[in-house]
């Protein structure tokens, strides 16, 4: 008899989701998603894995999905704790003979698979592939031989073959018996903060559901055709597909957006625009197939790079950095959308990103564990990828990123009105934050008493 267990990860979707497919040729199923209470603590860079916003969006991505397998005839399975010890108490407690889960780049999941596998070598690990666009075997290259840039990756896989999408699975064996009812059960680590939308930015809600509503209205707007004029805009809803924070938690598929670009070219033809959307598909794919190839690298000082880069660690640069403290108006206002929103354009991304290292001089992965805890869209291979590149220890052939913030703020704030947007509810004046450090007697920096972390944790031109 088959006993599967299905670890739900980034695959948090009925539709297109092979895992899910393999699961439903079981004759018993546990579906389970772990709610790990180490997201929820500060790491090595003043950071949690997980942050208020998208522990919300999280909820109803989870929320969604139970209702799905309700229809099916099962439910999903929560638990709280520690992953290791939370899957190998199931494993045990239900005879478990198939382990089920996505196949993701990171090197916490695959260790944990790892893990999981010595401790039960009797039991069957499928570790499926769709988190990415091409499946590993029908890559063009060994994963040794990843190409070394993007363009030489665009290159290389222009004739390989994408999957199609697998339609819905339609039925599910039935759930274990004397399985735990579902309880409301709240650990004490678990963050209470109720949520709050925001009346200047957006507001995204999680789930299957919402993915695919928001896909089919994307697509069938003229916008496609605009991406590339207004995709660099710092605001706007339709400066960008917004689907990525629905990428990341796999509630839709890249096949499916890919899929959906190519419907779009057939019926209203295809320009730059919709070649711009398809490219920046390759761009996540390569990040994922780059993690997949180095690893712990993606996360370490130097990176891929052969020498570190010349920055280190200012905590008062730092926290102002990340209240919208700095003496760059531009970058406080963006550093003010993602504090209260979640959400941040690409090119504030990349903006506020350069300043943390090239004006503050402040190391990369502070910045990027940052933007882990804040943004909805995070990906752990994206995020680091685009740290990394920005601070030159990455793919980017040329060394690096430096962004002009003056000329930026020219480019695409001529008016002033996105730093104005996000800078109306600070009641100080950006002229109060030009010291950039506070000094002692001997002129040496000092951190500032009053820019704590715990302060925090309440709110391609150069």
């Amino acid at each position: 008899m088959k006993r599967s267990l299905y670890w739900l990860t980034n695959d948090l979707r009925v539709n297109d989701n092979t895992a899910l497919t393999l699961a439903s040729q079981s004759d018993k199923l546990l579906c389970v998603y772990v709610v790990d209470k180490n997201w929820f603590q500060a790491g090595n860079y003043q950071a949690k894995p997980l942050g208020n916003k998208r522990w919300h969006f999280l909820q109803d991505c989870l929320t969604d999905f139970n209702q799905r397998l309700l229809a099916l005839g099962q439910q999903l399975y929560i638990v709280y704790g520690d992953t290791l010890s939370s899957l190998t108490n199931l494993c045990q407690q239900y005879d478990i003979t198939d382990v089920i889960t996505t196949r993701l780049p990171g090197t916490y999941e695959n260790s944990l698979i790892t893990q999981l596998s010595n401790r039960f070598p009797q039991v069957t690990v499928n570790k499926v592939e769709q988190f990415t666009l091409f499946k590993q075997d029908l890559l063009p290259f060994e994963l040794e031989q990843l190409p070394t840039s993007y363009s030489k990756f665009k290159k290389a896989i222009v004739d390989t073959v994408i999957s199609p999408v697998i339609p819905p699975t339609i039925a599910l064996p039935s759930p274990f018996k004397n399985m735990p009812s579902p309880t409301i059960f709240r650990p004490q680590w678990l963050p209470d903060t109720p949520y709050q939308e925001t009346t200047l930015g957006f507001n995204f809600v999680g789930g299957e559901k919402s993915a695919l509503t928001h896909l089919e209205h994307y697509f069938s707007s003229d916008l496609p055709l605009n991406y590339q004029e207004v995709r660099n805009n710092l605001d706007g809803w339709d400066n960008s597909s917004k689907l990525s924070p629905w990428l990341g938690y796999g509630c839709i598929s890249a096949r499916q957006v890919i899929t959906a670009i190519t419907d779009f070219e057939n019926t209203h033809g295809k320009n730059k625009s919709t070649e711009c959307l398809y490219l920046e598909i390759l761009w996540r794919e390569y990040f994922q197939w780059l993690h997949y190839k180095v690893g712990s690298k993606m996360y370490q000082f130097k990176g891929l790079a052969q020498h570190s880069p010349l920055t280190s660690f200012y905590p008062e640069r730092f926290n102002k950095w990340c209240l919208g403290r700095t003496p760059y108006p531009l970058v406080n206002a963006c550093m003010n959308e993602l504090r209260q929103t979640g959400y941040l354009s690409n090119r504030g991304r990349q903006i506020v990103a350069s300043c943390l290292v090239n004006e503050l001089s402040v190391d990369w992965r502070y910045g990027a564990a940052w933007f882990e805890e804040r943004l909805i869209d995070y990906d752990a291979a994206v995020n680091w990828g685009n740290w990394q590149y920005i601070a030159g220890v990455g793919v980017d052939p040329r060394g690096g990123r430096h962004f002009n913030i003056d000329k930026q703020s020219a480019l695409y704030d001529p008016d002033g009105a996105y730093t104005a947007k996000w800078s109306a509810q600070d009641n100080n004046t950006n002229q109060s934050y030009q010291t950039l450090d506070s000094v002692d007697a001997s002129d040496w920096p000092v951190s500032n008493n009053s820019l704590t972390h715990d302060s925090l944790a309440g709110d391609n031109d150069s």
